[in-house]
């Protein structure tokens, strides 16, 4: 097995692990019994069930189910699941201690895989899909391949 493929099953597994910790905080949440505990915590672990399926691509109806949707195409790519686990992530920082810590590994993950990005391209390109947007671009916003200066442009 290559280093890639290696690579990008630590960081899925890596992935699949924190999400459920995620759902374990966010049940443990819920169990406060206070209605507003409650609703965040059921929302916060449908969401991160949500997010290991597409980290997975498991089960199969439901990455399919996913992948048909608008909104849910683009979780698989970088930008939707870094939008996402933010959002997790500060729900989290609101879940008391174990919260905290959960919320900094969530954002701590996400700037790993970032940083995978710019060393390991084909690593990330393997995780991760492009988006319309990023496909119709000619350089790769995330490794930064491209030339960002014009020529010939005056001030």
């Amino acid at each position: 097995m290559s280093s890639k493929h290696r690579l990008t099953r630590s960081f899925r597994t890596l992935s699949a692990m924190l999400y459920i910790l995620n759902i374990a905080v966010a049940i443990h949440f819920t169990m406060r019994g206070i209605y507003l505990d409650i609703l965040v915590g059921s929302l916060m672990t449908l969401i991160c069930v949500v997010m290991m399926c597409v980290a997975i691509e498991a089960p199969t109806p439901v990455v399919a189910r996913l992948e048909n949707s608008k909104v849910g195409e683009s979780l698989f790519t970088f930008r939707g699941r870094y939008i996402v686990d933010l959002i997790v992530s500060l729900f989290l920082f609101a879940m008391g201690v174990w919260g905290i810590v959960m919320g900094t590994l969530t954002l701590l993950l996400i700037f790993g895989i970032r940083f995978l990005g710019v060393k390991q391209p084909d690593a990330f390109n393997e995780i991760f899909r492009q988006s319309d947007i990023e496909s119709n671009s000619m350089a790769d916003s995330y490794t930064l391949e491209g030339t960002y200066d014009t020529e010939g442009t005056e001030r």
